[in-house]
């Protein structure tokens, strides 16, 4: 064989790889899902449009459209054939807000090999995760669909513990994956697809008010009112306020015992006054010592510190707590620190609200103890102290049995429960009367709410107003240069 003979052979194999090569490139592809689909060729699905411009979110979208407008796109859960179809005219008229976003933004593990989810639509991708205002509550453990879409048919996935929208309904017909039909979320008529009696995703059996601003003593609460109940208290509070106010201001201010206008006016310029001078220090100074540390109180009785600290204290630091989960769900609402503080199943908050209820708990027996077993003459006769030990430890009571009815009722998983080292314990001990406390927990909720909007209307009449006097007049006698040592 000579050389020419080698060259042609040579030149012969090399043009037929390249064709092969070229037809490889070519090859028409049907999708396994559709074989009625027009074929495609590689270079169909292996691109990259620009799905930040509105052109390439079409050209996406078209490519999707290719397979997900016919009927015969399904796909198989639990043996049967559920549908994937849908029909973009009917997409752009109900999801407007989406018409211009690709499909793979929100299925953004869809547009690989195989081609399927497992995530599902990552709504917070784009959305962030909503607080106390919008729907009564955070609601993380609820998938966006299951309350933001059409279909009335929601499961509990045992998987990870998630409300999520069923594949089928109470007949065991399919429903259809690819219904991206949107629902009105302020009418709470679609809340109870889960909120009603003997639901299976552990849901209070009733649609729920939201909580009021005043919660935010110990809770994170929305800027509302909530429920009518709470308004009624925040107006008793006022009057309260109104007449205390009155009554500071029936003696002289300042020489000035007539004019009432004249005394607010006088007292309103020797507050500013302090406060751009060099006592705002020593104010500063008063309120860390004797209104956080109750350094005057430590020195009159050590068992009336204890007692007084373990309430005001662990009160104080719910409401700092709460202030602070504020500030940081508004600054950052998906950043991990807001997540974790408004979700009341993360450790740290279970942990902690657990603990501070329980100190206020100690605070309340131990303030019981000094008053009918140990009986010092300070406290025989003062009969409002009765009624303030009854409001707060009837609200912590309640508090913790409402905590361990929802640990219950929504069946939170051992490993993340057992942090609310109280509420977890209880969920236990009401699991042996079998009831039903997804219908229960609305009546709890609605004592604990009674009992809160009490405490609140009760703080400017009862024992409880010294919160405000106390403080008052400490700053006072700083002012004035003035202190009494030895109150009692």
């Amino acid at each position: 064989m000579n050389s020419k003979t080698i060259v042609t052979i040579v030149a012969g194999v090399v043009l037929m790889i390249t064709l092969a090569g070229l037809n490889l490139t070519q090859k028409q592809v049907v999708p396994t899902n559709n074989p009625e689909t027009k074929p495609l060729v590689c270079l169909d699905c292996h691109r990259a449009p620009n799905i930040n411009t509105n052109e390439g979110v079409f050209a996406s979208k078209a490519l999707c459209y290719d397979c997900h407008r016919e009927k015969t796109c399904t796909r198989k859960i639990d043996g049967a054939e559920i549908s994937l179809q849908i029909a973009p005219e009917d997409f752009n008229k109900n999801q407007k807000q989406h018409q211009f976003v690709a499909c793979i933004k929100c299925h953004t593990d869809v547009a690989r090999s195989p081609h399927k989810t497992i995530a599902g639509a990552k709504c917070l991708e784009c959305h962030s995760v909503h607080g106390e205002a919008t729907a009564h509550d955070p609601h993380l453990r609820v998938s966006c669909q299951a309350c933001h879409f059409k279909s009335q048919f929601v499961e509990l996935d045992p998987k990870d513990n998630h409300v999520k929208l069923a594949h089928f309904d109470l007949k065991s017909k399919p429903i259809s994956l690819a219904d991206h039909t949107l629902t009105d979320v302020k009418d709470l008529k679609s809340c109870e697809k889960c909120h009603f009696s003997g639901n299976r995703v552990g849901a209070p059996a009733a649609v729920l008010p939201s909580k009021s601003a005043l919660c935010i003593l110990c809770h994170n609460s929305p800027l509302s009112m909530g429920h009518p109940i709470f308004g009624a208290a925040l107006l008793i509070f006022l009057v309260g306020v109104l007449a205390t106010l009155r009554f500071w201001y029936l003696g002289s201010v300042q020489g000035e015992e007539n004019s009432l206008h004249r005394k607010i006016s006088l007292s309103s310029e020797s507050i500013w006054n302090v406060i751009f001078s060099r006592q705002v220090f020593s104010l500063l100074k008063m309120v860390v010592l004797d209104i956080i540390f109750q350094r005057r109180i430590l020195k009159e009785s050590v068992g009336r510190w204890s007692m007084h600290s373990l309430i005001f204290s662990a009160i104080l630091m719910r409401f700092f707590l709460s202030l602070f989960t504020a500030l940081i769900f508004y600054l950052h609402p998906d950043g991990d620190w807001a997540l974790a503080l408004i979700d009341k199943n993360s450790p740290f908050t279970a942990f902690a609200n657990d603990l501070l209820g329980f100190f206020i708990l100690l605070g309340i027996l131990w303030a019981v103890v000094q008053r009918f077993i140990v009986k010092p003459n300070h406290v025989v006769t003062e009969y409002q102290d009765n009624i303030a030990i009854a409001i707060i430890g009837t609200l912590v009571l309640l508090g913790f049995f409402l905590e361990g009815a929802r640990i219950l009722a929504t069946g939170i998983a051992d490993q993340t429960a057992v942090f609310s080292f109280i509420g977890y314990p209880l969920s236990k001990f009401f699991s042996i009367f079998g009831l039903n406390w997804t219908s229960i927990y609305p009546y709890l909720w609605y004592a604990h709410g009674i009992a809160g909007a009490l405490f609140v209307a009760y703080l400017p009449f009862g024992k409880m107003r010294h919160i405000f006097n106390t403080p008052l007049t400490y700053a006072l006698e700083e002012v004035s240069g003035v202190r009494n040592e030895k109150r009692i």
